[in-house]
C-alpha cells in the first residue's frame, strides 16, 4: 500500500497539533482519520501548518467557509513534489482546490455539509462537479441529494460515514452508577429545546457540556435561565470525556433543523461506542448513525414534548436503556470503526485511480 499510494496527498482542515500523534500512542486521544490515512498510504498529510498567517484572508475565509490559502499552498506542494492524487477531508479546501488543481491530478473530496444551498449553487454555477473525480458525502441521504442536484452518476457521489475509534471509546469501569442525563457538543445544537425539556423534568439531574474540537461560537443557551437541575460543565479532552459518558444514563444530542443533515454524528457515535443510549433529533443524515428504537430514540426538530417523553421513557426504564446502550456498542463495532472507514477510503481511491487510468487509455487509443 505504501509504495502504491505514496503519491497521494492527504489534506486536513485542522490546526497543527504536534502533540496529537503522541497522545494517540499514549491512549489519551482517539485515532485521527488523516493521520491514519497518511500512515496507511505511506504518504504525507498537510494541514493549516503550511498556511502563512494573514489576518485579512483569515476573516475572508471564515466568511466564505473556504480555505483559500491552504488550497493555494497545496497546489504549490503538488507542483514541487509531483503528487498524483489528493484526498480533501473537507469541502472547505476541496472547493477551492477544484478550481486550482491541475486537471491530471485525481481528486476525492469529502463533503460534511453537502446539502448547503449556497455551496450547491456555487458548484453548479462554476461547474465544479466536473472537476472532482469523486465526491464522498457523510451519509447516504446527502450522497443521494447531491447526486440529484448536481446530475452526477452514482459512482461519482458516494456515501462515506464518519468513523469512530471503538478501541478508544469503549465502556470503562465505573465506580458509581450513572446518575445524570448529559448533552454535549456545539455544532448546530438545539440546546434551547433541550433546556426547556429538562425544565419540565426537574427531578432528573442534567449535565450540559458545551464545546467542540472543530468549531467555535455560541451555543444558543447564553440568554436562557437554566433550571436548577442543569449543571454547566467544562469542555474536556477525549480521555476525560470517556468518564463523562460513563457517568451518564442517557446522552441527548439535540440538533437544529437545517441543511446540516449529519450534524451531531460524532457525538452520537461516541455515546453508542461507550454503550450509552441516545436521544437525538431526527435528521436525514444523523438518523443513519443509529437504529431507531434499538440504539436510540429520535424526536422531531424543536419538539419539547417529544424530548420530554423520550427522556422520561429511558430514565424510568433502566433495563431498556441498558439494552439500547449495548445494542449501540454492537452497531458501532459492526459498521462504523475507523478500520472499516480506512478500508472504504482505500476502495474509493483504488476505484478513482482505476477510472482515471481507463480514461487515459481511452483518450490515447480513441476509445469512447
Amino acid at each position: 500500500m505504501s509504495n502504491r499510494w505514496s503519491r497521494t496527498l492527504i489534506v486536513a482542515t485542522n490546526s497543527p497539533a504536534p502533540w496529537l500523534a503522541e497522545a494517540v500512542r499514549a491512549g489519551k486521544h482517539q485515532r485521527v482519520d488523516y493521520l491514519e490515512l497518511a500512515d496507511r498510504f505511506g504518504s504525507r498529510h498537510v494541514d493549516y501548518a503550511i498556511v502563512r498567517h494573514n489576518r485579512l484572508l483569515y476573516h475572508l475565509e471564515n466568511l466564505l467557509r473556504m480555505d483559500l490559502r491552504l488550497a493555494w499552498q497545496v497546489v504549490q506542494l503538488i507542483k514541487r513534489e509531483r503528487y498524483q492524487a489528493v484526498i480533501s477531508l473537507s469541502e472547505r479546501v476541496g472547493i477551492p482546490l477544484a478550481l486550482l488543481l491541475p486537471r491530471q491530478i485525481r481528486h476525492l473530496v469529502i463533503f460534511h455539509h453537502g446539502m448547503s444551498q449556497q455551496k450547491l449553487r456555487l458548484i453548479k454555477g462554476l461547474g465544479l462537479q466536473r472537476r472532482w473525480d469523486m465526491i464522498a458525502a457523510i451519509s447516504r441521504a446527502e450522497a443521494n441529494g447531491m447526486r440529484e442536484v448536481l446530475a452526477l452518476p452514482a459512482e461519482r457521489v458516494v456515501p462515506l460515514h464518519t468513523p469512530i475509534d471503538t478501541t478508544f471509546f469503549q465502556p470503562q469501569p465505573n465506580e458509581r452508577p450513572a446518575s445524570v442525563v448529559q448533552s454535549l457538543g456545539l455544532s448546530h445544537r438545539d440546546f434551547a429545546t433541550f433546556i426547556e425539556a429538562m425544565r419540565r423534568l426537574p427531578h432528573i439531574p442534567c449535565h450540559l457540556r458545551i464545546g467542540s474540537s472543530w468549531v467555535e461560537g455560541k451555543a444558543g443557551h447564553e440568554d436562557q435561565k437554566l433550571p436548577d437541575n442543569i449543571s454547566l460543565q467544562p469542555f474536556v479532552p477525549p480521555d476525560q470525556l470517556r468518564n463523562c459518558y460513563m457517568k451518564s444514563r442517557i446522552i441527548v444530542v439535540p440538533i437544529k433543523a437545517s441543511t446540516q443533515w449529519s450534524a451531531g454524528c460524532t457525538s452520537v457515535q461516541a455515546a453508542q461506542a461507550m454503550s450509552r443510549p441516545v436521544i437525538a433529533t431526527r435528521r436525514p443524515g444523523l438518523s443513519e448513525y443509529v437504529i431507531e428504537g434499538e440504539t436510540a430514540l429520535l424526536v422531531e426538530p424543536g419538539s419539547v414534548e417529544q424530548m420530554v417523553t423520550a427522556i422520561s421513557t429511558l430514565w424510568n426504564d433502566p433495563v431498556r436503556a441498558e439494552a439500547m446502550g449495548q445494542a449501540g456498542r454492537q452497531l458501532m463495532e459492526e459498521r462504523f470503526t475507523i478500520d472499516q472507514w480506512l478500508a472504504r477510503v482505500t476502495e474509493l481511491v483504488e476505484r478513482m485511480m482505476a477510472n482515471a487510468a481507463y480514461k487515459g487509455m481511452a483518450m490515447n487509443t480513441g476509445i469512447e
